[in-house]
């Protein structure tokens, strides 16, 4: 009687915490930055040039640039919800795989396929960053 009264109170215990995860965890889940099904509109090219293209990352807001009859030759980032605007020329864009060099020759790679931006610094770790939006 004793190991069956143990059991039962075991598993309500185990259901509340795992009740209890769940609710502590939803908010997380739902936290995107356009929960709405809104596209991002945001405009950080330099001045002349026209958006062709608007991403955002877990971490960066991205805009792909140029002039109005060519490619997109500049990629303008920002950390996200930040006021400091870093501007790149693409130096290679294939396959939907833009690539950009800074001059201190960290490279930063824009693929739109698979949905990922790459941090590659001259020296140090790589930054792999989803794209969670684009417009």
């Amino acid at each position: 009687m004793l190991s069956q009264k143990y059991g039962y109170y075991q598993s309500i215990l185990t259901g509340l915490v795992n009740l209890s995860c769940m609710i502590l965890f939803i908010p997380a889940v739902q936290a995107q930055p356009y929960p709405d099904g809104s596209k991002p509109k945001f405009f950080i090219c330099p001045v002349g040039m026209t958006r062709f293209a608007t991403y955002v990352t877990t971490q960066h807001d991205l805009n792909l640039c140029g002039q109005e009859d060519a490619d997109a030759t500049v990629l303008a980032m920002r950390v996200r919800r930040q006021q400091k605007v870093l501007t790149v020329d693409i130096i290679n864009n294939q396959n939907e795989v833009y690539t950009a060099r800074s001059a201190n020759g960290t490279v930063y790679k824009l693929d739109t396929k698979n949905r990922v931006f790459t941090i590659k610094p001259k020296s140090g770790k790589v930054i792999i960053e989803k794209i969670i939006a684009s417009d």
